[in-house]
């Protein structure tokens, strides 16, 4: 009876196949780890035996699996070829053995990489360990018209880090054209996030959604942003030496803008010009000395806390806060919000309170109407149309400009004048006015006098102390006296005179503190209370230390101190 020993799995169609694996996960897999064979290697034969028991005889011990089948017809395929000295089917090179179409064929082992950039052999120790020669690859290669096959030494150093012992499929490089270098301009990376935050995580697991940081601050010479050069385009080819197009990718990154230099150390670093904010608009960073807001301080913007000047093209909405270092600069309005500016505070349109609003400014505070507002100015307070029911305090002068301008209600307070069409009303809206007097600062010198109290106690308390102990003496010529003492009323008396000297360097220190404080409480000019209209009945007006009520209304007026008899007088204002 005739027998055909295959010495490859018959069933396996392909190099790779999909199956799935416990987990249900379909994966590409090896089909078959007996079917790659190198050239001259049997892959079937035919016998011819009496019993099963004689096929035993015939199986080459070289391969370790094999298959024995009942005789059927078959032909010597593509890479296949039939030794008649050894009477079996051989392969001429290296690849994976297939059974198909009545056929025992070989299957290349060559595979193309994406746009046929790259080409490689699927390399798998063959049934007696076996890998294909750089001379196979070569002529396979050129069968095939690839032209950039790599070289002999690049190739044997990848087959010589395989382990035939380790049964495990190696995709191995044997051709490789050159990548297209896809070009781009230059352009800019940030060198810091650039995105304002969620909002601020409070101590208590809270978050301050107000807490933002909506504007980006940066100080002179921080670096902002890191340059990356442009890069040329280069068309790259395949391994058959087809041309593969380079593109122009897209801009991207950032742009530079102004007020950006580079830096002396790193030509790629660009370094902020000045202080101030960054600017990203059109993705063109810019650092701009004043911070602009376009649109309403509210959740989107939250509270703002800028070094410089910040100019606000909408609203401050209730319940925010922005804190300048300069100017404040508001298009429209602000409402129950606190505003805080080393310099002045510009506000279009009005300013409504209910119980936050307050406005505390180094210099003029200007507005066009306030009501129910706390407002503390360094220099000026000037309002176009009404002030009710505000506490004011202004170190220069409190002005409502407009012909028909009111002050209603509320305690005003300025250094130099108050100036208004009308205070007050018929109703007799309770209303105080007070010049040449600044309560703040007369508080704060108090205070200051305070401690100057308890330094000058101290003072005296450790003089005493030197004259209890060592006498008149010591006052006259410390030094010498000091020589004369035992060594331990030596080092006393030096305790003593030297907490001495420390207080009154102290004391000398608050009592200049406090005449620059007496200074900043000094008009500029006799003060004065100006009404170019009318006054009503229940407003009391303090000038300097003396004090009046108005009875009933009054006229064109303007109220000064007598310095004579340190009563208010009254005049015509205009």
């Amino acid at each position: 009876m005739r027998k055909v020993i295959l010495y490859f799995d018959p069933t396996a169609q392909k190099i790779l196949t999909q199956r799935k694996n416990k987990a249900g996960e379909v994966k590409t897999v090896l089909s078959s780890a007996h079917n790659f064979a190198a050239a001259g290697e049997t892959v079937a034969a035919v016998v011819d035996v009496k019993s099963d028991e004689e096929i035993a005889s015939y199986i080459d011990p070289a391969y370790k699996a094999y298959k024995v089948m009942d005789y059927f017809n078959f032909d010597a395929g593509q890479g296949i070829y039939f030794d008649n000295a050894e009477k079996v089917y051989k392969a001429s090179y290296y690849g994976f053995i297939i059974f198909k179409d009545k056929k025992i064929k070989l299957l290349s082992p060559l595979v193309y990489g994406k746009d046929k950039l790259r080409a490689y052999f699927n390399v798998f120790p063959s049934r007696t360990g076996q890998f294909p020669p750089y001379r196979e690859a070569e002529e396979l290669l050129r069968g095939e018209n690839v032209i950039y096959i790599i070289s002999r030494e690049d190739y044997e150093k990848q087959i010589s880090e395989l382990d035939p012992e380790s049964l495990r499929l190696v995709r191995v490089l044997v051709a490789e054209g050159r990548d297209p270098v896809n070009g781009y301009d230059d352009y800019f990376e940030p060198m810091f996030n650039f995105q304002k935050k969620a909002g601020k995580l409070l101590s208590d697991g809270r978050i301050d959604f107000k807490e933002v940081d909506s504007i980006i601050q940066v100080q002179k010479n921080q670096e902002i942003l890191l340059h990356i050069p442009g890069v040329k385009q280069e068309d790259g080819y395949d391994v058959f030496g087809e041309k593969i197009l380079a593109t122009k990718e897209p801009p991207k990154g950032y742009r530079k803008g102004d007020n950006l230099i580079q830096s002396g150390f790193d030509a790629n670093v660009y370094l902020a010009g000045l202080d101030g904010c960054v600017k990203v608009e059109k993705n063109k960073v810019s650092i701009l000395p004043v911070a602009m807001v376009n649109g309403d301080i509210d959740l989107d913007y939250g509270n703002i806390d800028f070094n410089g000047t910040v100019h606000i093209t909408g609203s401050v909405k209730p319940g925010f806060r922005v804190k300048a270092a300069s100017d404040i600069i508001i298009d429209q309005d602000v409402e129950d919000a606190q505003l805080i500016a080393g310099g002045n505070i510009t506000i279009k349109l009005g300013v409504v309170g209910k119980e936050s609003v307050k406005l505390t400014a180094g210099g003029e505070v200007q507005a066009r109407f306030m009501q129910n507002a706390r407002v503390e100015a360094g220099k000026s307070v000037i309002v176009e149309d009404s002030i009710i029911n505000c506490e004011i305090v202004s170190y220069d002068s409190i002005i409502v400009s407009s012909s028909s301008g009111r002050i209603i209600g509320g305690k005003l307070s300025a250094l130099n004048e108050v100036s208004a069409s009308v205070i007050g009303t018929q109703n007799e809206t309770a209303t105080a006015i007070s010049v040449g007097r600044n309560y703040i600062v007369e508080k704060e010198l108090a205070d200051k006098r305070s401690e100057i109290k308890i330094v000058k106690d101290k003072v005296d308390e450790i003089n005493d102390m030197l004259k209890m102990q060592f006498g008149d003496e010591v006052f006259k010529n410390p030094k010498e006296y000091i020589k004369i003492l035992p060594p331990l009323k030596k080092k006393n008396c030096l305790l003593l005179l030297n907490d001495l000297g420390n207080a009154n360097k102290e004391m000398k220190k608050l009592i200049e503190e406090s005449k620059e404080i007496e200074g900043r409480n000094k008009p500029d000019k006799e003060p004065f209370i100006k009404v170019s209209n009318k006054i009503f009945g229940g407003v009391v007006l303090n000038v300097k230390r003396s004090v009046k009520k108005i009875e009933k209304p009054i006229d064109n007026v303007k109220f000064f101190e007598d310095p004579a008899d340190k009563a208010i007088r009254i005049t015509t204002a205009v």
